[in-house]
């Protein structure tokens, strides 16, 4: 569980689409990280926000994408990357 959060940290579920952000935590267990990292959204990593339909968030990485569910993308952490 992420405890040191900074203020500018947003939820997933709230990057609005055409948006690049870095992964700087996650507020779940040891399972949700765990699935996440399966998925290759590790800490540090950038992401392109593809679609955001209410939470409902399909990211670009890595040249693929990953579909994520409203619970799930509510619970990962982000920080904009400045271009």
């Amino acid at each position: 569980m992420t405890t040191n959060l900074a203020i500018s940290d947003l939820p997933l579920a709230q990057v609005p689409p055409g948006k690049r952000v870095r992964i700087t935590g996650y507020q779940g267990g040891r399972m949700l990280r765990a699935r996440l990292l399966a998925l290759g959204l590790n800490l540090g990593k950038e992401v392109d926000i593809l679609q955001n339909n209410r939470g409902l968030i399909i990211v670009g990485l890595n040249g693929g994408r990953v579909a994520l569910g409203k619970a799930i993308s509510q619970k990962v952490l982000t920080a904009p990357v400045d271009d």
